[in-house]
């Protein structure tokens, strides 16, 4: 009985240690995906402007 009580206490303990990693990789994973979704955003304007830039400088050089 003694070895089963130990046995339980050693899952549990795993079983934590494993919910804490699992938890602790979510969070990681949520923020680079955050940081992912800002710098797409800032890639997107960045290529908008660019084109912007681009057809102005174009209807300036046909003019």
């Amino acid at each position: 009985m003694y070895w089963f009580l130990l046995f339980l206490g050693v899952v549990a303990v795993w079983l934590l240690v494993l919910a804490l990693l699992a938890r602790r990789i979510w969070r990681q994973a949520k923020a680079l995906t955050r940081e992912l979704g800002a710098a797409q955003s800032k890639l997107e304007d960045a290529q908008s402007e660019a084109r912007s830039a681009r057809a102005a400088e174009d209807a300036r050089i046909r003019a």
